[in-house]
């Protein structure tokens, strides 16, 4: 465990990258569309048609929480209610055409915006990066089974 002098000295640096990191992110990708809704775009793109608490359960939010975003995403033609054909009852959301081109969009600046942050670093410090990430992760989700 790193002594108190380096964890403090990590969280100011940590609290600095990401306030930058987050405006730049939202300077350049929410004029497209928000990040919960992308990651909406990719489930769907991913799974195909699906119910909304499937969608929650993933994205680990309210159904309600996805009923809005999903009804922000139809306002723009990016996806769509279908109703099952034997059981008019239950609904899913399915990506639409215009969904996946702005989905694509979304990627290729996303794409661009995370080489623009990590330019310069070799790949072994990126490996550092996705071992050091990949723990942090672990180390998250290891928490929230305790806490359940």
């Amino acid at each position: 465990m790193p002594d108190q002098h380096h964890l403090l000295s990590f969280e100011e640096l940590y609290l600095q990258l990401q306030r930058k990191i987050a405006n730049e992110w939202h300077k350049r990708l929410d004029p497209l569309i928000s990040g919960s809704q992308s990651f909406i775009l990719k489930f769907l793109e991913k799974k195909g048609p699906q119910k909304v608490s499937a969608i929650a359960e993933f994205l680990d939010i309210t159904p309600g929480a996805v009923t809005s975003l999903a009804d922000k995403l139809m306002a723009c033609g990016y996806v769509d209610r279908k109703r099952d054909t034997t059981d008019r009852r239950v609904v899913y959301l399915e990506i639409t055409d215009q969904g996946r081109e702005m989905l694509a969009r979304y990627k290729a600046e996303l794409k661009r915006t995370v080489e623009e942050f990590f330019v310069g670093l070799s790949e072994e410090d990126l490996d550092h990066l996705i071992r050091i990430y990949q723990q942090v992760l672990r180390n998250i989700e290891q928490r929230r089974e305790e806490n359940i």
